[in-house]
């Protein structure tokens, strides 16, 4: 690879959300992923069960981004399953693990 060319590395982010997420948390996991140099191809986002409204509405405005994958569940599976069924959907054989109150950083 010659100086100045940049390879993009492919890959996806992974994150479960249940009802008792914080949506502070959640929305700053979230800035913190869409405001890195290097951008993930796809984030995969998994509703396990129903979320209290301020949490939904935060999940229905990212869903509006083209790189996320918004995938809910109608019923409360639990972590390991709600993860189970966001793998079904990502694309990239690299999948970054977050949770709501987790922060990249540069």
């Amino acid at each position: 690879m010659g100086a100045g060319t940049r390879r993009k590395m492919k890959f996806s982010v992974l994150m479960s959300v249940y009802k008792n997420e914080s949506p502070v948390y959640f929305q700053r996991a979230m800035e913190s992923v869409l405001t890195q140099t290097l951008l993930p191809d796809e984030i995969v986002l998994v509703r396990d069960g129903e979320v209290p409204q301020e949490l939904q509405a935060l999940l229905d405005e990212y869903a509006k981004n083209p790189i996320v994958k918004y995938c809910p569940l109608e019923q409360n599976v639990g972590l390991g399953n709600a993860l189970n069924e966001g793998l079904q959907q990502v694309t990239n054989e690299i999948v970054a693990r977050m949770d709501t109150d987790d922060i990249c950083a540069v």
